[in-house]
């Protein structure tokens, strides 16, 4: 019974020490951080805001951070000092409630790359000890987002068709118009032309854990228009082209003596220009761009080539010499010159790559032809021509989205000019537009379906004109 009394004893006081040792030990050992408590509070694309519980006994916290997926020795240290306790009222219920309630810690790690994985760890320290050290806590910085537009700016008339915007982003997209009596915008980015005007319709993509918010801006320039049945009506202006509101792309001289551009014709990535003078022809082909130039001489007489144009369909070149049906035809594929004829006479010709049709403009008829099988060209719309005020001389025409647009100077070639806009496949007249840039001679649209001119000048150096008028947006319109 003696030794048992001993060894109670003994028992007794192991324990003692071992409670000595445990209290001082969790005395002097920081407290240990729940990798559950590891949050992100706040992500930007360059930052992360971590926080968690805060521990007792503690220092100093060792903020440890890496890319996700690099090497060990890749890790980032940061030594934040432990805040203060905030302590509480200790007072009633509330004060209670207070207590029960853990206190955070929270610090921002900068200079981090947008669109990234991180990994973090903790570990809790003090003065005498080392805590232990979280498991790793993966969080991702946010991304910088745009909003991809169709396009930047749309043309459209006041009897144009509501249209949608081409717009996406990553997250939910508002809209809204700074002039709604010009164009108003639903919330799924449907357009309805109003009136006449300018309108800037704001894009806004919202802001979301993962992306920043973004806004980008579309303008709506809508053009006054009553469109009428062509035939013998009246022609009125519904818009003037002008230094102010068309930009120089090109300018462009001709040969010797050989240099009056007459007309031009467009491929994509060329402009292929009929120069006539002193007797003879040149077609001249300049880069659209760059400065590459080249001049050749056409193998058969062009007459006076005052319409010219290149199908893209057939790959050929086509001029007319102005008031028959003779059109001589240059074919890319074979390199050579050989000639058609048309069953009306015409003064110009274009094509129109939208809807494959080829026009022809003269002072009694507005051509639409469908081209055959057997490689011919079959007349698919008629129209009859508007009638202005005064002498105009009819030039070269072009067109796109089954929009013709026939050139037309006035008694003062160099001084006001016309371009009437025809709807060919709806047998109506949309306007003309008023044109104060010398003699219009030629007109194409290019690839972003906005309308260029070739016009004349008096000084030998001609140019060619970018308008900011967007036939394509027009003929969607219709």
């Amino acid at each position: 019974m003696k030794e048992v009394g001993i060894g109670l004893v003994l028992l007794l006081i192991m324990s003692v020490i071992a409670g000595f040792v445990i209290v001082r030990d969790y005395r002097e050992r920081p407290g240990i951080i729940e990798s559950e408590s590891l949050k992100a509070d706040e992500r930007g694309t360059d930052y992360i805001t971590i926080s968690w519980e805060k521990t007792r006994n503690t220092d100093n916290y060792i903020i440890s951070y890496k890319r996700f997926g690099s090497k060990y020795k890749d890790w980032n240290t940061i030594d934040a000092k432990a805040p203060a306790s905030s302590g509480s009222s200790g007072k009633g219920k509330a004060g209670k409630n207070k207590d029960k309630k853990k206190e955070r810690v929270s610090h921002r790690i900068e200079g981090l790359e947008e669109g990234t994985r991180y990994v973090f760890t903790i570990r809790p320290d003090n003065e005498e000890r080392e805590g232990i050290r979280t498991d790793g806590k993966v969080f991702e910085t946010r991304s910088h987002q745009t909003i991809e537009l169709d396009k930047k700016s749309y043309t459209k008339l006041t009897t144009s068709k509501d249209f949608r915007l081409g717009a996406s982003a990553q997250t939910h997209l508002s809209y809204s118009s700074d002039d709604e009596e010009v164009a108003s915008v639903s919330k799924g980015g449907k357009v309805s032309i109003q009136g006449a005007g300018t309108a800037d319709i704001t894009i806004t993509a919202s802001e979301s854990q993962d992306y920043t918010s973004a806004r980008a801006e579309v303008r709506i320039n809508v053009i006054k228009s009553e469109p009428v049945k062509a035939a013998g009506a009246g022609a009125y202006t519904i818009h003037t082209l002008d230094g102010s509101n068309c930009s120089v792309v090109k300018t462009v001289v001709g040969v010797g003596g050989i240099h009056v551009p007459q007309s031009f014709a467009y491929t994509g990535d060329k402009y292929v220009i009929a120069y006539d003078g002193s007797g003879a022809q040149r077609i001249v082909t300049y880069d659209v761009e760059g400065d590459g130039r080249d001049v050749a001489k056409p193998g058969v007489s062009l007459g006076h080539p005052n319409g010219f144009t290149y199908c893209n369909l057939t790959k050929e070149y086509m001029s007319v010499q102005g008031w028959s049906g003779r059109t001589a035809v240059y074919s890319t594929k074979k390199e050579k010159w050989g000639t058609m004829t048309l069953p009306y006479g015409c003064s110009g010709i274009g094509y129109d790559r939208d809807k494959k049709l080829l026009y022809t403009s003269s002072r009694t008829a507005m051509i639409a032809y469908k081209h055959k099988k057997s490689g011919e060209w079959s007349v698919k719309y008629k129209l009859g021509v508007v009638k202005h005020h005064g002498k105009v001389y009819t030039q070269d025409c072009g067109g796109y989205g089954g929009i013709m647009l026939h050139c037309l100077s006035g008694s003062s070639k160099h001084g006001t000019n016309y371009i009437d806009m025809y709807d060919m496949i709806h047998g109506k007249y949309l306007g003309s537009f008023k044109c104060e840039l010398s003699e219009v001679e030629s007109v194409i649209v290019d690839d972003e379906g906005y309308m260029q001119i070739l016009a004349n000048n008096t000084s030998g150096h001609d140019l060619i004109w970018k308008t900011g008028i967007n036939i394509a947006d027009i003929a969607a319109g219709l």
